[in-house]
Order: C-alpha cells, then sequence, then structure tokens
C-alpha cells in the first residue's frame, strides 16, 4: 500500500475501467484522469492506473463530495454510487441516528471499510431490526469530510485480499496528503421550515521535516430533527381504533450535532524510509422520538411529578466518542517494498432516553435514564512485502505477500439502576407494571459482559500478463480465528483482456466470508412495543437475547457460524476517445448462512421458558441466527461524454445504471419450543432481504462550466420498493412506486480563493407516496425504508474559501 497517501491529482467521473463519481462533478480532463494511479484492490507492485484496473472501481474526489450538496459522506456517496443504497431509516432502532450504507443490496456488515488502506474499525451500535440487522459496520460520517482527497469504492468481493467482511465491496478513504487548505461554510433548511443545519468544514496541510506533510482538518455539524409523524400519529380514538394496524410515534430524520477532527501525516527520513501516520477523533449525540405511550395502558403513570395523564412521546438518544489512530512505516529493503503499521480504533456508545417513565417504579420514575454503554474496540497490525520479477513474460510478474493481526473487543456496561429495576408498581393485584424504563430497558449489572477476540492471517497476491494484452490475478487468504470460530480460506482470480485499444473485458470470481462480530453474540436489549396480543392492544416487552444465553438457547438459538459467498463478476470497458467512455458489470453473490434477527417470538411457550430462565416482566424473546442463504443478481452500467461547447463552456454529461436483485434460496422457517412450533422468520423478515430496497438506481448528471459560471444538475430515479406486515395480512403490505429527484448545485466564483453556492437536494420536494388510511403506518404512512427519505426537498447556501 505504498501509494495510499500519494495519490495523483483528484479523479475525473464515469471512466473507462468503471469508474465514476457524482453526475456532472468532474474536474480533470478525462486524459489526466486515466492515468491516475489507484490503490484499492491492488496488491502488486505494478502500479495500476484506472484502465488497467480488473476490477470495477469507483472514484469520488473532495469538490464531488461537496457539490453532491450533502453533509456527510454516507450521503454524498449514495448520490454518486449507484448500486450504493442509504435509507433515511433502516430499522426502528438506533439505526436511524447511526447509520450505514447498503452496496449491491447486501447487508452493510457485509462492506469493509478502509482508511489509507487501513481496516477501520466497526461501530458499537448494533442494528437490532431492519434492513441491516445484525450489522455494526464502520460509521463513515465519523471521518471528517473535510480530510478527504478522494474515495475508491471497490464493487467486488475482496474477502481474499482483505479479510471479513468485503463480501460485496470495499470503501476506501484516501486522506488529503498535500499543503492544501479550504474552509467550507454551508446553511440549509427544509422546505418545511424543518431539519436546519448549519455545518462548518475546514482543513491546512503544513510542511514538515524534508519533504513531509501533515494535513489537518476539523467538521462541526448541527442539525435539527425533523418529524414527520404529525402530532402523535393518531389521536388516541385513532389508535384505539387502528389497534394492531399500525405504529406511530416520531420518526422523521433525527436531531445530531457532531464534532470530528482529524490528521494525516508523512515524514520522509531517507529515501528508502518514511515514515506516516493519521488518526480521526469524534463526538456525536443524536436523538430522535419514538412510539406515542398511550395513557390507557398499565404502562404508563399518569399521576405524580413525572405523570402523562394525556400519554407521551419519549426520545431516544445516543452519545458517541469515536477514535482511531494508525502509525507506520514503509521503505525499500533489498528489491522488496515494505508497510508495517497498527491501526487502533474505539467507539464508545451511550444510549439512553428521556421524557420517559420506568412504570414499575409507579409515581417515584424519573423521566431520564442511561440505558447503558457499549464499547467496541480494535487493534490491528499489518505487514505486507511486495516486489515485481522478471520471468520472461510480457511484464514482470507480481507478487506480494503479508501477515495481519487483530484484535477485536467489546463490552457492554450497565445503565443506571431505574433503567432496569422493577419497582414493583402494581394497579390491582395481579395487575402489574412491567420492570425497566419504556422504549429500551437498562442494561442491568447481571447483563453487563465484554469479550475479546483474536484473529491472524497470511495472504499471497500474485499477477501476470501470459500476452500484452491479458491479464490474470490471483490471491488466497488464511485466516485463522480463536473463539471456536475457526479458519477460513479465501480465493480470488481475476482477468482482463483488452479485444481492441478502445475495448477490454474482464471477469473475477472469489469466494468470502464475514465472521460473525463479538456484537453479534454479546449484545443484548429489552425494548418496549406495540402490538395485539390474545385479541389486545398493549404494550409489549421483548428482548433481543445473547446468542449463548440460557434463554435464547431455551428458544432455540444456536452458536453463529461465519458467512460465506461465492462471487462472479463479467464486464467490459469501452473507451472510444478521450471524451466518451462506457462500462457494463454483471454480478451474482451467492451469501450462505446469512446472519439474521429472527422475528419476535411471542407465546405462552416463549413467556414460560424466558421466566424459567430467569428473565421477567418480558413478553418475547429475539435472537441472532444463520438464518438464511440468499443469492444476488445485479448489473451495473455507467457511461460519460465531455461536451466542448466552444464560448458556451462544457458539459460533463454522465449516467450509471443498477439493476439488483435478491432471493432467499432456503431460510430457517421454524423453531420448537416446549413442544409448540414458532416461526423463526416470517414475511416481514424476509422482506427485509429481499424487496426493501429499490431493486433499480438511475444517476444522470450534467456539469456544465463557463469562466466564473457552474451548474451542477443531477437527476436520481429511485424504483419501487415494499414494506409489509409482520402479519399474514397481505391488505396491510405497502407498495411505493419508483420516483424522480432532482438535485442542483450552482456555484459563482467571486474571487480566485471564494466561491459562493447555492443549491436544493430534491428541489421538488417529492415524498413517496402517501397510503390509504386503512394501512396507514408511521410517518404520516409514507413508509420507512425509503431510499430518498420523507422529508420533502431542503435547499442550502454554502461558501467556499481556498487558502
Amino acid at each position: 500500500m505504498k501509494q495510499a497517501l500519494k495519490t495523483a491529482p483528484l479523479f475525473s467521473v464515469a471512466l473507462a475501467a468503471g469508474l465514476h463519481g457524482a453526475p456532472g462533478l468532474a474536474e480533470e480532463p478525462a486524459a489526466q484522469a486515466l492515468g491516475t494511479v489507484i490503490v484499492t484492490g491492488n496488491r502488486g507492485s505494478e502500479k495500476r492506473t484506472i484502465t488497467s484496473s480488473p476490477v470495477p472501481i469507483d472514484v469520488i474526489s473532495a469538490r464531488q463530495l461537496q457539490e453532491t450538496g450533502k453533509p456527510g459522506l454516507m450521503e454524498a456517496l449514495s448520490a454518486s454510487v449507484p448500486s450504493l443504497t442509504l435509507p433515511e431509516k433502516t430499522g426502528w432502532d438506533a439505526s436511524g441516528m447511526a447509520r450505514a450504507p447498503n452496496l449491491r443490496g447486501l447487508n452493510a456488515a457485509q462492506v469493509l471499510v478502509l482508511v489509507n488502506g487501513k481496516r477501520r474499525h466497526t461501530s458499537a451500535t448494533l442494528n437490532i431490526s431492519g434492513i441491516n440487522a445484525g450489522a455494526a459496520p464502520s460509521d463513515l460520517d465519523l471521518i471528517p469530510i473535510a480530510a478527504i482527497d478522494h474515495d475508491e469504492v471497490l464493487r467486488d468481493g475482496a474477502a481474499a485480499q482483505y479479510g471479513s467482511d468485503a463480501i460485496a465491496g470495499v470503501i476506501n478513504v484516501i486522506l488529503k496528503a498535500d499543503t492544501s487548505g479550504t474552509a467550507v461554510s454551508s446553511v440549509g433548511q427544509g422546505y418545511d421550515g424543518k431539519k436546519q443545519t448549519v455545518q462548518q468544514n475546514l482543513n491546512k496541510g503544513f510542511e514538515i521535516g524534508r519533504d513531509g506533510v501533515v494535513q489537518l482538518a476539523l467538521d462541526a455539524r448541527s442539525q435539527n430533527d425533523d418529524n414527520k409523524a404529525s402530532a402523535n400519529g393518531y389521536s388516541q380514538a385513532e389508535a384505539l381504533d387502528r389497534a394492531g394496524k399500525v405504529t406511530y410515534g416520531g420518526y422523521g430524520t433525527p436531531k445530531i450535532n457532531l464534532l470530528t477532527l482529524g490528521y494525516n501525516a508523512e515524514l520522509p527520513l531517507q529515501d528508502d524510509l518514511t515514515l506516516y501516520s493519521f488518526s480521526t477523533w469524534s463526538y456525536r449525540k443524536a436523538e430522535q422520538g419514538q412510539n406515542f405511550r398511550l395513557p390507557t395502558i398499565v404502562n404508563t403513570i399518569t399521576t405524580g411529578p413525572n405523570g402523562r395523564p394525556s400519554g407521551y412521546t419519549p426520545t431516544w438518544y445516543i452519545e458517541e466518542y469515536d477514535y482511531q489512530a494508525a502509525f507506520g512505516a514503509r521503505g525499500l529493503a533489498g528489491e522488496w517494498d515494505w508497510d508495517l503499521s497498527s491501526t487502533y480504533g474505539r467507539n464508545q456508545s451511550e444510549q439512553g432516553t428521556w421524557n420517559n417513565q420506568n412504570p414499575s417504579l409507579g409515581e417515584a420514575t424519573p423521566d431520564h435514564f442511561e440505558s447503558g454503554t457499549w464499547v467496541s474496540s480494535q487493534l490491528t497490525s499489518n505487514l505486507d512485502l511486495r516486489r515485481s520479477f522478471e520471468v520472461g513474460l510480457a511484464r514482470p510478474l507480481d507478487v506480494s505477500w503479508g501477515l495481519e493481526q487483530r484484535r477485536d473487543t467489546y463490552q457492554v456496561q450497565a445503565g443506571d439502576w431505574a433503567s432496569w429495576a422493577d419497582g414493583g408498581y402494581c394497579v390491582a393485584p395481579g395487575n402489574c407494571a412491567a420492570s425497566g424504563a419504556q422504549v429500551t430497558n437498562g442494561i442491568s449489572p447481571a447483563e453487563a459482559s465484554s469479550a475479546s477476540r483474536n484473529s491472524y492471517a497470511g495472504y499471497l497476491d500474485v499477477g501476470f500478463n501470459p500476452l500484452p494484452q491479458w491479464y490474470w490475478g490471483a490471491a488466497l487468504r488464511y485466516e485463522h480465528y480463536d473463539r471456536g470460530i475457526g479458519a477460513t480460506r479465501s480465493g480470488k482470480l481475476t482477468t482482463r483482456y483488452a479485444l481492441t485499444p478502445e475495448l477490454a473485458v474482464r471477469a473475477t470470481v472469489s469466494n468470502g466470508f464475514r465472521a460473525p462480530s463479538l456484537a453479534n453474540s454479546l449484545f443484548s436489549a429489552r425494548s418496549t412495543t406495540y402490538g395485539v396480543v390474545d385479541g389486545v392492544y398493549q404494550s409489549i416487552n421483548y428482548g433481543v437475547l445473547l446468542v449463548d444465553s440460557a434463554a435464547a438457547q431455551a428458544l432455540g438459538a444456536e452458536p453463529l457460524k461465519p458467512e460465506k459467498s461465492t462471487n462472479y463478476s463479467l464486464g467490459l470497458a469501452w473507451q472510444p476517445s478521450e471524451r466518451l467512455a462506457f462500462t457494463a458489470d454483471a454480478y451474482l453473490i451467492n451469501v450462505r448462512d446469512r446472519i439474521t434477527l429472527t422475528g419476535t417470538l411471542l407465546g405462552p411457550e416463549v413467556t414460560q421458558a424466558l421466566l424459567a430462565n430467569g428473565i421477567d416482566s418480558t413478553s418475547g424473546g429475539q435472537y441472532f441466527t444463520n438464518g438464511a442463504s440468499t443469492r444476488t443478481k445485479g448489473l451495473d452500467l455507467v457511461g460519460s461524454y465531455d461536451q466542448d461547447l466552444g464560448s458556451a463552456g462544457s458539459v460533463k454529461w454522465t449516467a450509471a445504471f443498477n439493476w439488483n436483485n435478491t432471493e432467499i434460496l432456503a431460510y430457517k422457517d421454524s423453531v420448537s419450543i416446549l413442544g409448540t412450533s414458532y416461526e423463526l422468520m416470517n414475511r416481514q423478515a424476509r422482506n427485509l432481504l429481499t424487496e426493501v430496497q429499490p431493486h433499480t438506481k438511475l444517476i444522470l448528471g450534467g456539469n456544465w462550466r463557463l469562466d466564473r459560471y457552474r451548474v451542477n444538475l443531477g437527476l436520481t430515479r429511485y424504483g419501487s420498493w415494499r414494506e409489509v406486515n409482520a402479519a399474514n395480512d397481505r391488505s396491510l403490505d405497502r407498495e411505493y412506486k419508483a420516483r424522480w429527484i432532482t438535485d442542483v448545485d450552482v456555484g459563482y466564483q467571486l474571487t480566485k480563493d471564494l466561491e459562493l453556492a447555492i443549491g436544493a437536494r430534491n428541489l421538488f420536494d417529492v415524498y413517496p407516496e402517501r397510503q390509504a388510511p386503512s394501512s396507514k403506518t408511521m410517518v404520516k404512512g409514507y413508509g420507512v425504508y425509503s431510499p430518498y427519505g420523507f422529508t420533502g426537498g431542503y435547499y442550502f447556501g454554502r461558501l467556499t474559501y481556498t487558502f
């Protein structure tokens, strides 16, 4: 990875090897960008350019990210890469506040994130519902966007090169390593006056030592919430009338305060030895309203200092501290390039609620609870070596090999006493309130836990050209985990054949894996929701149980196994001229033993099994399991054209399309609990794997430049998607049709160093279609998994100063 910090000038859009950025945001001529050296997926010593890459990689520059008008890295990537999606919410839990993107229709946990080619640590916040159930992925929004030089998105399985998690692909964030400086100030708000956002980005590089550099960066963002659930969603009478058919509460974008800092440095000591280091530090507090609590339910206290006689809507918050630091050296020993490094990352997430109650404490209930703290850390050490050998072929034989040791830890720390306590409050004999705070019960000292895990890996990567126009590559990786996971073996074959100087075909076949995260095994939580049990609309306390706990095993849980994948891809790249380029890449991904969350198991046998294993005040349970095997098929099409308009300027036209479809090949349909069969993966759980993400995404763009003026126009068409009810009542299914979203960014260069820009995201204020009252659910019937959100249009202004 010797080139990770010394990248060439910023990249263009939709280039001949399948690379593209945000539509219409090209900065350099295509010819210059085509000669740029790329890092991701390239273990060999031969410097790969965009056109010589045998796998599809998207490259998005810092300016392209900025001109999307999006506040964070994840949203900017979603506007740039057609096979990457980012719903406004991915589930019912904290996933709306700590979001994660999906690539090629797969779970966010199946995407590996690197920074400067080094593995990024994962979040401590585990998704326990929705699209990304079971995922505790790396949080891209905790990397300061001001520090980023460009991003490289490898759309291909890469476990043989990078290890666990790289089933869908790899996102490699390359940090700035120069003396440039930029200050970007932006403000904006939604058309409805909500979601006011203020953001300040700042970076500056300085020379150090002999030819050394350190780049410093800061991002600060404050975003107000945008609640689209009118009042409490329904009046009390409406809610009772629709009991079991609806969910209502505070849904929309959360309130977020975010501060991120970072540096990237390198210092040559001599010609064959360079020291380097980079680090990020982040603080984020996010909060969001939850379901309305009816005052008629036993679980709501209506009297006392914190009583709520008219019901109430609790607020869930997450307070995070995140840190990553890498130190390393690279150089030359004989004929071998070497790179030795260690990277440490840590994410700490405190979660809690306010404007809430623990009804079991009666009138003594407080209204603020600290539910617990989850901590994830990772220490990774790498040694990478590479060189080339002259063996009489058209080009030298590239050989690279390396070793990796990684230690993961995960802790679950107890919350405050009131968050989990059972105060014994009863309104009548035998009619007592459930213990613990509403929304999410706290972690008791007995439930607190911690664990660590080590893995050791070695890889070998070779590449050669039997003919000048024909490239072959092969990679092998062996990795061994403790804690019962054992050994994994991955391999990858790649080839690229240039049929003519303008046209090339490429193909890959590989197998990969994802080791279950420690969070999958250690995470536990008790939450409350509302539904119909035995014909009565009531509060339901249910728990996400530790997989290896006695309670989970009583409900059928088994030890988790690694997910295993097989990836195939076939593509072509056509560039008839420097101005015109087109690529097409088809893929097929089989994933076995996908880690899923069971449906909520409810019933008398479940309650009996939980009570027998020390869990009271809980009606239902869930746990993680290797629940399904899936097949994902897809196609990426990318095209670009640079048009010279003479005195009228120039336009970069771009088009990018993704078609994606996932089918379930097999799944665990039921489990026996005390002799009674219970459904493990209901229609809703299966639908989360197959239908809640659009099957198509089309991005069209045009970027016009003339002297001091620039206009960037982006059109994105999201295909249809479906949300279904957990019950087998198909009349409650919700079908959402395709929608076009228009984004515009207009800039004027006030001076050589100062640019003013105004723009709009979702210019025409498009919402998902409103559902009929009979199936009205959440956010005014707009659904949850909308890929473009459900908060409508947003306008902004931005001032950029370069120094």
